[in-house]
């Protein structure tokens, strides 16, 4: 049995408050650190909806800002109409220079099945002609079938071309024809930007910083969609009427009219003899 003696009731109720007030005391100190990782919390929360906020707020600006500029963008190596003009060796020529010679005008929807029909059988004479010096082409890429492209293949594809012109024309030609032999069905997803890239770097060019953000950024978009406008709406380049669609061709000002007759369209003859009757007496 033990031998200590049991506490007096004063020495309870001493022991008691003794425990409550360290109870007190603990509670006291729980509650401080509650308080203070919620404040940590709460100004941590805070900062990071405010960070957030500038975060959307600058991107936005910045979003805002780059569309504003890219309004005013125009490419460089295109005509004040937005033809991209090539000569001898595929190379960019000057509207004074072309005049010299025999000129190829085609109007043109990277959309357009019917385009494709025409360039697929005469790229070949037409390119054989441009590089000789026999004659220039003048290429006007126009964009009006986004309706037919479930990612609007037809604008961005022309933006794409545009962004080649701008920066690394002497591959222009070449990515023109392959942006035609990659042409997606009407009423189906195109090609992404990432595949008009890489179509892109399959006709040579190199996908630098500069092409990324223009293809990115759908710099030309505004100007595309203002020399579209045009298209439709004035005379097309050497020629007296307005284009009605696409593909819209011209030699020296003379409409190549097929009548609708899909032969004469895809006949690489019937195109080169309508060439070789409009051809200028003496070109240089």
């Amino acid at each position: 049995m033990s031998q200590t003696p049991r506490p007096t009731r004063s020495e309870q109720r001493e022991q008691a408050r003794a425990k409550a007030r360290e109870l007190r005391e603990k509670k006291a100190q729980g509650d401080k650190l509650k308080r203070l990782l919620l404040s940590v919390g709460l100004t941590v929360g805070i900062v990071a909806v405010v960070a957030g906020v500038v975060a959307a707020v600058f991107a936005f600006s910045n979003t805002t800002n780059t569309n504003a500029e890219n309004a005013k963008k125009v490419p460089a190596n295109t005509t004040a109409l937005g033809g991209v003009l090539l000569g001898k060796d595929l190379l960019p020529v000057t509207s004074a220079e072309a005049k010299k010679g025999n000129q190829i005008v085609i109007y043109q929807d990277y959309q357009c099945p019917v385009c494709k029909l025409f360039k697929d059988p005469n790229a070949s004479q037409i390119k054989a002609w441009v590089e000789s010096g026999l004659a220039t082409v003048e290429y006007h890429p126009i964009s009006f079938l986004d309706g037919q492209s479930l990612n609007n293949y037809s604008s961005r594809s022309t933006n794409a071309a545009l962004c080649v012109a701008n920066s690394q024309p002497d591959k222009f030609y070449d990515v023109n024809t392959a942006l035609y032999t990659n042409q997606p069905q009407e009423n189906t997803p195109g090609p992404s930007d990432a595949d008009l890239k890489e179509t892109l770097k399959s006709a040579g060019v190199e996908i630098n910083d500069e092409m990324n953000a223009c293809i990115d950024q759908k710099r030309y978009g505004k100007y595309i969609e203002n020399r579209t406008a045009e298209a439709f709406s004035q005379p097309a380049v050497t020629g007296k009427e307005i284009p009605r669609g696409t593909p819209y061709v011209l030699v020296n000002g003379n409409v190549y009219d097929w009548g609708g007759n899909a032969e004469d369209l895809v006949n690489p003859a019937r195109f080169a003899q309508f060439f070789t009757t409009h051809q200028k007496k003496t070109s240089n």
